[in-house]
C-alpha cells in the first residue's frame, strides 16, 4: 500500500487523499461515509449519535450503589459517556469516591460535580 493511502487511513481520509479507485461499496471512517464515481470521492456526513439524556444517567447512577447518590449537576457531566461504558464509569467513580472522605448526609454519600472534578484531576495526574 502506498504511504499516502496508508497515512490517509491512519490520520483521516479526505477527498484529496482518497485512493483513485472506484468504490461501489463505500468506506466508512469515524466521521464520513465515502463513495466514489471513478473521480473524486463524495463524503456523506454520518449523523451524530444522540447523547444520553439526563434521566438515563440518573437512573443508572441510582442503581449502582444505594449508599451513593449523584446530584443532577454531576449527572449532567456524565451525559457524554457512551451508554455501553456508563455502568463501568459510574462504578469507577464510586470506587474513587470510597477512597475520598465524603460526608454522609441523610444516610447517603452525595457525589456532586466538585467530587467529579477532583476524581478527574486525580486521573489526569496519574496519566502524567
Amino acid at each position: 500500500m502506498k504511504e499516502k493511502y496508508h497515512n490517509a487511513i491512519v490520520y483521516g481520509v479526505n477527498k484529496n487523499n482518497f485512493p483513485k479507485v472506484p468504490v461501489d461499496y463505500g468506506y466508512r471512517d469515524s466521521t464520513h461515509f465515502w463513495y466514489s464515481k471513478f473521480k473524486k470521492p463524495i463524503g456523506v456526513k454520518i449523523p451524530e449519535k444522540p447523547l444520553l439524556d439526563l434521566n438515563s444517567v440518573k437512573y443508572a447512577a441510582s442503581r449502582i450503589d444505594p449508599e451513593y447518590e449523584f446530584t443532577d449537576k454531576a449527572c449532567e457531566k456524565l451525559v457524554k459517556i457512551p451508554r455501553i461504558f456508563l455502568k463501568v464509569a459510574l462504578s469507577g467513580i464510586i470506587n474513587e469516591a470510597r477512597m475520598m472522605e465524603i460526608n454522609k448526609t441523610d444516610g447517603k454519600y452525595l457525589i456532586d460535580e466538585m467530587i467529579l472534578d477532583a476524581i478527574n484531576d486525580k486521573r489526569k495526574q496519574e496519566k502524567k
